[in-house]
């Protein structure tokens, strides 16, 4: 379903802005007690028509949970896009409503030393309500967390993704985009060196960012070298936190054991490394628990990404 910038129907295409201001059309408009119809109606309907969405979902499937049939990993992926679709109307529904999620907690003496941190970064992947996590945070702690996110393909797209966070984080939720450029490195050192959160995800990489390749579940996977490089030269903690769905309107808070990156008489790409193979075991064990709300929607194997 990805259509040229050109065309005139771009606003139709998977990432195109036309689902998300539905998307809030219908949060604001249809009933609750038919909003779980609709959700699985549009969750089947990317499932069958957005086939490159469906087949990078199987195949990261098919790396996390290896020696399952292909029908199996068919059925998962639907249901991973359920939850999806879960996820961004629940941060839909906050966004206009403001009304309380309940939420548990897994690791609360992280949460609680990452409250309180004079700079710190927070590092996430593809899973659960990204969104909506960083506006709860900033909502219980009183704290600004600062976002970086990939660039929006789309231009409206763009400006309704900004809009929206500001709307749902009140203000505390600023968005820096992740680019090649050397500009928002500066940036995030100079927001985590002056005790700012910043939050990024590290589960895959785009373009032109700079990657190094590690093992996960068995394969050598890229993955993004930015947050350690960053917690590395501030000599600040990295925090694994995700913020999955439990259920109807619950979530839960999970946080890991802080990563701190030391300096050592190796090369900095040495250092780095060791941070990065801990994030990967940190990664590899959230995964397999939480599979089904991993929204990697694009192949993280290079040798997938070609089919």
């Amino acid at each position: 379903m990805s259509l040229p910038a050109s065309s005139s129907l771009r606003r139709f295409a998977t990432r195109g802005i036309f689902w998300r201001e539905y998307l809030d059309w219908a949060v604001r408009n249809v009933p609750f007690y038919l909003q779980p119809i609709l959700i699985f109606c549009m969750s089947a309907f990317f499932f069958f028509f957005a086939g490159s969405v469906r087949r990078a979902a199987v195949a990261n499937l098919s790396l996390a949970l290896p020696g399952s049939s292909s029908w199996m990993n068919h059925l998962r992926a639907f249901r991973t896009l359920l939850n999806f679709a879960w996820t961004i109307r629940d941060a839909a529904h906050f966004r206009f409503a403001k009304n309380e999620f309940a939420y548990e907690i897994e690791g609360a003496e992280y949460l609680d030393q990452l409250a309180v941190a004079r700079g710190a970064i927070v590092l996430t992947a593809h899973m659960g309500s990204y969104d909506l996590g960083a506006a709860i945070f900033a909502q219980k702690f009183q704290r600004e967390i600062r976002m970086v996110r990939a660039p929006e393909a789309d231009a409206d797209t763009a400006r309704h993704v900004q809009t929206s966070l500001g709307e749902t984080g009140d203000g505390a939720v600023k968005v820096s985009y992740s680019t090649s450029g050397a500009l928002l490195s500066f940036d995030l050192l100079s927001a985590v060196r002056d005790g700012e959160i910043v939050s990024i995800q590290g589960d895959r990489v785009i373009p032109g960012v700079a990657s190094a390749e590690m093992e996960l579940f068995g394969e050598r996977v890229p993955l993004p070298t930015g947050p350690f490089t960053l917690a590395l030269v501030a000599q600040v903690p990295i925090y694994p936190l995700f913020f999955v769905r439990a259920g109807y309107r619950r979530y839960r808070i999970v946080t890991r054991a802080p990563i701190w990156l030391r300096r050592t008489e190796r090369t900095r790409d040495e250092d780095v490394a060791t941070g990065m193979a801990t994030w990967c075991d940190v990664l590899e064990a959230t995964i397999t628990e939480y599979w089904h709300q991993w929204f990697a929607l694009v192949p993280i194997l290079p040798a997938h990404a070609k089919r």
